[in-house]
C-alpha cells in the first residue's frame, strides 16, 4: 500500500458508479470492499435523495455519512438520519416552477423524499419510477410556500437543456447554484450548497485532509467535489468541461472505480 494513499474516496453514482444498464459493475464492487478493508472511507455523492441512492447504498453496504440532492443533504448510510440540510429559499422555489412553465419544461421540487409537481406528464412518470420514490400532483405547487426544499429539477430533452444551461447559469449566477446532471437534467440548489460544500463537511467531521481526499464524477453537478478533493477524477465519458478541470482521467463508467482505486491505493483487485 502507498503510505500516503487516501483516506476518503467520494463517488458520483449515476454515470460514474453506475452505468446507463444500472448494473453496479462486480469490480468496481469488489474494488470499494477492498478500498474499505484497507481503512478507506468510501461514500457517495450524488444528486439523487436517500431513498433512489438507498439500493445502491445497501448493495455496497456503505456506513457513516452520504451526500445527497447535489449537496443539499448529507445523511447516515444506515439509518437515513439527517446530519446536515441546506434549502432553497422559498421565494426561489415558487420561482423556478414558474419560470418551467415558460421555458416548456417539466419541474418539480422535493419534500423528504417525495418529488411534487403541477401537471402529470411522461417525465415524472418515468423519474418516480426508476428511483421508487413517492410522487403528488399539486396543482397549486407555485402558489405555496415551501419550506425544506433541497433542490429543484427540471427535466426536458437533452438539446433543449444544451441551450438553457447557459442562460439559467447567467440568470442566477451569484443567487443559486445551477447544474447539470443526468442527460436532460438540470438542478437547481441553494447558493453555496454542492457536493464540494457537503464533501467538506463530511471530511471536517471525520478529521481527513483534502489532500487525503479523491472524487470522481462526470458532470458540472460534480465540478466543485472535483476542485475540493486532493485528486478530482473525471470518467472518460465525463463532460468536457469536467475532463478540462479533472486531475485525472478514469475509463468509462463500468469499471472505473476499480481502475481508480487499483491505481490510487497502488493494488490488484481483480
Amino acid at each position: 500500500m502507498k503510505t500516503d494513499m487516501p483516506l476518503l474516496i467520494a463517488i458520483d453514482i449515476d454515470d460514474t458508479l453506475l452505468p446507463k444498464s444500472k448494473i453496479l459493475d462486480k469490480n468496481d464492487k469488489l474494488a470499494i470492499q477492498t478500498a474499505r478493508d484497507a481503512g478507506v472511507f468510501v461514500t457517495l455523492a450524488t444528486g439523487r435523495g436517500f431513498l433512489g441512492s438507498k439500493p445502491v447504498i445497501d448493495e455496497l453496504d456503505l456506513s457513516g455519512p452520504v451526500i445527497n440532492y447535489g449537496g443539499a443533504i448529507i445523511s447516515d448510510a444506515k439509518t437515513g438520519k439527517l446530519l446536515h440540510a441546506d434549502s432553497l429559499p422559498p421565494e426561489y422555489v415558487c420561482e423556478l416552477l414558474l419560470l418551467a412553465d415558460e421555458l416548456g419544461v417539466h419541474s418539480h421540487l422535493y419534500q423528504g423524499d417525495a418529488i411534487i409537481y403541477r401537471v402529470q406528464n411522461e417525465y415524472p412518470i418515468r423519474y418516480a419510477a426508476a428511483l421508487g420514490l413517492p410522487s403528488v400532483i399539486d396543482p397549486d405547487a407555485d402558489k405555496k410556500r415551501w419550506e425544506n426544499t433541497p433542490k429543484v429539477l427540471y427535466m426536458t430533452t437533452t438539446e433543449n437543456v444544451e441551450r438553457l444551461y447557459p442562460m439559467l447559469k447567467r440568470r442566477y449566477e451569484g443567487k443559486l447554484e445551477v447544474a447539470l446532471s443526468s442527460p436532460g437534467f438540470l438542478e437547481f440548489n441553494m447558493l453555496g450548497s454542492n457536493k464540494g460544500s457537503a464533501l467538506k463537511w463530511v471530511a471536517d467531521k471525520m478529521g481527513i485532509p483534502r489532500e487525503r481526499i479523491i472524487a470522481m464524477g462526470d458532470n458540472t453537478l460534480d465540478r466543485e467535489m472535483l476542485l475540493y478533493a486532493g485528486v478530482g477524477i473525471a470518467v472518460d465519458n465525463a463532460r468536457d468541461e469536467i475532463k478540462a478541470i479533472a486531475d485525472d482521467i478514469a475509463p468509462p463508467c463500468g469499471g472505473a472505480v476499480c481502475a481508480v482505486i487499483e491505481k490510487y491505493l497502488n493494488i490488484t483487485v481483480k
